[in-house]
């Protein structure tokens, strides 16, 4: 089971196999009785051109489900958009895009053009937007920044995607994790993203086997997620409708 993975982007994987996804790799490999070797790969279109699509590897963990140019599994969970904020200044507790009080705060925002920061401009508010994260690939712990900036008071809130938040909150202490609320910005934009494993067009088989791994290993899957701390919401747990091998 071969695995294209980023080498430092913790909370998701680095090449010391730290991350939340080398560890669901690991135990959906050893449900399938597969030896798992990864390919250090910095996280970029790069990743899927020129190494999963040429075979140098044959999986990609944590892909949005339906992502173009290959297969995808089924979800395997949904993490929300969420607020971050330090739990001892009630004054910045907000979850909602609509409150107020955002309108006198410096907000960051990760990633920069991410539908956090579109909500933020359709409620003219993008000259509260004092700090723009973006992950840049090849620096150690680059999601960190973001939550680095809210625990110090570099800004008051920052608004990003629920994994790192999580993980980060659990290291760095004092900072609560708000999922956006409601879960939809107006007509029908979803504030969450629902993550599946990808695999080359044409590799049904795999994708198969990988879903049934899937059904296999929920309960692991996500004692995984709660021990990094992510934030998710409800997905069904899938059950086998195919024989495995």
């Amino acid at each position: 089971m071969r695995v294209c993975a980023d080498p430092s982007i913790l909370p998701f994987s680095d090449d010391q196999r730290a991350g939340f996804e080398n560890r669901i790799a690991e135990v959906m490999a050893a449900d399938l009785g597969a030896e798992i070797t990864f390919l250090w790969w910095p996280q970029a279109q790069t990743m899927f051109d020129d190494q999963l699509r040429q075979g140098n590897c044959d999986i990609v963990m944590g892909v949005p489900d339906g992502q173009g140019g290959v297969l995808t599994t089924i979800s395997y969970y949904r993490s929300p958009f969420v607020f971050v904020y330090r739990t001892d200044d009630p004054d910045h507790h907000v979850n909602m895009f609509d409150d107020p009080r955002l309108r006198t705060m410096e907000v960051g925002v990760q990633p920069a053009d991410g539908p956090a920061y579109n909500a933020l401009q359709v409620r003219n508010l993008g000259d509260n937007i004092t700090r723009e994260f973006q992950y840049l690939a090849g620096t150690e712990e680059p999601l960190r920044p973001a939550f680095d900036a809210v625990k110090n008071g570099e800004v008051d809130v920052v608004i990003t995607w629920g994994p790192a938040a999580g993980y980060y909150a659990g290291i760095l202490g004092n900072l609560t994790v708000a999922p956006v609320d409601p879960p939809f910005e107006p007509p029908f934009i979803p504030m969450f993203i629902n993550m599946a494993i990808a695999v080359r067009i044409g590799d049904e088989s795999l994708r198969d086997l990988l879903d049934l791994a899937l059904a296999d290993t929920w309960p692991e899957i996500y004692a995984i997620l709660d021990e990094y701390h992510v934030p998710y919401m409800d997905l069904p747990r899938p059950t086998r409708t195919i024989e495995g091998p």
